[in-house]
């Protein structure tokens, strides 16, 4: 009988089918999270949208990964079940029907659910969110609708959380949930590339960091599914605990080069806004992508995310709004 491993990995950007105006966040106009949350859930209930199974709305280099766990785990001797934290709809599953939407826990996009909460009160956002999407019933082909749900159907087996640090913090008290389910805490695993500290669910973080890229392949949006890909050939092997993959994890980060470093001073938001207007005066068609390398090469540091949402706040139609 194969060992079973619960998979939670997220949504993405990059959908099949382009959502109608009404399922985009930056279209609810609500501003406390409970109005928006009610307001989007009735929009989602509503539907009137086609739908699809969400394991072929989701597409990119990501979802191509996700899409061939369950294969990988068989090679290994595994049974992999996966679980998606969708920002708009909560824990699906892949067999979820939904319609086509824009929602995200990543703060700078326009579809941020955290839209206007500053940076003291976005993660308390996002777990107020995460909560009151898991009240819905949500989708049809949704059975579960949060991971202590989860780590309650299933207390023995691993629940490996494969998700970057915005999606990780709407999801922590939920997290915690789970730890407190499951018989051991030790079956609560977190692939979450660079991430060092998460409160007390920091012992559950695996050491992984970009020096794995190289080794694993593909771009750096796709890093932690493919650690999580790379780590069912260990958890075949043995018993599956928290400790071990651990120690494996370790021994081949060990065996990396170190990861190239960048000294690059941290600025503002307003230093941010400043150059991008002084640049767009010079050229008004220059693009964004341009215009961050510009950024980084004269030795400032910004996230991508971050410089995306304020070159949008300032740009329509590539002119200075």
């Amino acid at each position: 009988m194969s060992k079973t491993v619960n998979i939670l990995v997220t949504c993405t950007s990059r959908k099949t089918r382009t959502p109608l105006a009404r399922f985009r966040m930056q279209d609810v106009r609500e501003k406390t999270v409970a109005g928006r949350s009610h307001e989007w859930i009735g929009r989602l209930s509503a539907n009137g949208a086609s739908q699809t199974v969400a394991s072929k709305l989701y597409c990119g280099e990501y979802w191509s990964v996700v899409r061939s766990l369950p294969t990988a785990a068989q090679d290994f001797g595994l049974t992999a079940r996966i679980w998606i934290c969708s920002a708009g709809y909560g824990l699906i599953s892949p067999e979820s029907q939904i319609c086509s939407y824009s929602a995200t826990f990543s703060p700078y996009e326009r579809d941020s659910v955290m839209r206007g909460f500053n940076t003291d009160h976005r993660r308390e956002a996002a777990q107020q969110w995460w909560h009151n999407i898991a009240r819905w019933s949500g989708p049809k082909g949704s059975e579960l609708r949060s991971l202590a749900a989860i780590a309650h159907k299933y207390p023995k087996e691993p629940l490996l959380v494969v998700a970057a640090p915005d999606y990780l913090h709407a999801l922590e008290q939920d997290l915690n949930g789970a730890v407190a389910a499951l018989s051991d805490s030790d079956l609560l695993l977190i692939a979450s590339a660079g991430m060092r500290d998460f409160g007390n669910l920091t012992d559950h973080l695996l050491p992984c960091d970009a020096r794995l890229q190289s080794f694993l392949g593909g771009a750096r949006g796709s890093l932690n599914i493919r650690i999580a890909k790379y780590l069912l050939q260990y958890m075949g092997r043995g018993p599956i605990s928290l400790k071990r993959q651990k120690t494996q994890l370790r021994r081949l980060l060990s065996k990396q080069p170190p990861i190239e470093q960048y000294h690059r001073r941290v600025v503002t938001d307003e230093q941010v806004r400043k150059f991008i207007d002084v640049e767009l005066n010079r050229n008004g068609a220059a693009s964004r992508s341009l215009l961050l390398r510009k950024f980084r090469d004269s030795g400032r540091a910004c996230e991508q995310s971050r410089f995306a949402g304020l070159y949008r706040d300032m740009v329509s139609d590539e002119k200075i709004a």
